[in-house]
């Protein structure tokens, strides 16, 4: 079959299919591509298009430069009881992250937690996706990661800190989960990139220049740095995400990990994650909890509503409700996210699925 699925809305079957017949011809093995095509598509079915199937050029243009091992080997470094920390033999993030977090579940039904670092591992994609995963298994799922350098420390100019995400899924009985997946700069690089793409101008208060002024050009402010969130507290947290994914783990840390954007194909990215399953029926029974849980989301979706506001949201619910329409109506994807698979088809050769 040819490409002419590549069209919106994108049949979500043969983009599967198709990205993953790309990944593998690109190296990556059978299993190794369903778990990152999944991830990918996840993604874009929940609306963050910017961790969608538009990165995976990207990753593979990594591994065709040779900074990026797509057949990678996850290797256990150190283990002691629920503690453990592997080596991600510089593979594919959101590879390198299902097998931490399945090592993760394994030690959390032994010991109620299991916390796994990670080093030597590259992007880890939208972590809320890889997070959620512990929540099939009735299991919260925390995790750490540092990035690229691309933020300024709070009274800097100078791009030093990742935004450093973390993301948090709390299981629900009969409904999709709570996740919490938020980068600690005040907006994700992937949106000022977008914005630089179709030449849209961004917020005065998203990035600075090269010379720590405020713009609303994306494209000096790709060249400068995007502001932490909340000032001072969005840089704290990243200070403090950095030494749990980055220094706690063995991998890099601030200036030292890896430029994924704009890329830096001289050396590996070694980013570094922090990974945390915790098994609920250790802190209380299973059906007691849910109870309690669905009490407490009762009490503050009961809020009376301020004004300009139809609901309240839970972490979690915007992209779920995008995921069910999506998968009732169908996917839309970028233009240039559709032109760039298609570059990627012939590249490798890939005709369709």
């Amino acid at each position: 079959m040819a490409t002419e699925f590549l069209n919106n809305p994108v049949m979500i079957q043969n983009l599967s299919f198709y990205c993953r017949a790309i990944a593998e011809k690109a190296g990556v093995p059978r299993e190794d591509a369903q778990i990152l095509v999944e991830a990918l598509i996840e993604a874009d079915l929940r609306g963050v298009h910017t961790h969608g199937v538009a990165r995976l050029g990207m990753y593979l243009e990594r591994v065709k430069r040779g900074v990026l091992n797509p057949a990678a080997k996850v290797k256990v470094v150190t283990e002691a009881g629920a503690v453990a920390v592997v080596d991600g033999d510089n593979g594919l993030g959101p590879v390198v992250g299902r097998r931490a977090l399945e090592l993760a579940l394994i030690k959390a039904r032994e010991y109620g937690v299991g916390v796994v670092g990670v080093r030597h591992s590259n992007h880890l994609g939208a972590l809320g996706v890889i997070a959620a995963y512990a929540t099939y298994h009735h299991m919260m799922g925390i995790i750490f990661t540092n990035t690229s350098p691309i933020m300024a420390p709070w009274g800097g100019y100078k791009p030093i800190l990742g935004n450093n995400p973390f993301a948090i899924a709390v299981p629900r009985k009969g409904e999709d989960p709570l996740v919490l997946d938020i980068s600690l700069s005040k907006t994700a690089r992937g949106n000022i990139i977008l914005a630089a793409r179709e030449g849209n101008p961004i917020p005065r208060d998203w990035a600075i220049n090269e010379r720590g002024e405020p713009t609303t050009d994306p494209q000096e402010a790709l060249r400068g740095a995007v502001l932490p969130m909340a000032e001072h507290k969005g840089y704290g947290l990243a200070v403090m995400v950095d030494i749990l994914a980055g220094v706690l783990t063995g991998a890099a840390f601030a200036s030292e990990v890896g430029s994924l954007i704009p890329p830096d194909f001289s050396k590996p990215l070694n980013m570094g994650h922090l990974i945390i399953a915790l098994d609920i029926s250790r802190f209380l029974p299973l059906e007691e909890f849910y109870r309690r849980l669905e009490e407490f989301i009762g009490v503050i979706k009961s809020s009376p509503l301020a004004v300009g506001f139809k609901e309240i949201l839970l972490p979690g619910e915007r992209g779920a409700r995008e995921k069910k329409k999506c998968l009732k109506e169908g996917l839309y994807l970028e233009s240039t996210t559709l032109d760039e698979l298609r570059r990627l088809g012939e590249e490798y050769n890939v005709r369709g699925g």
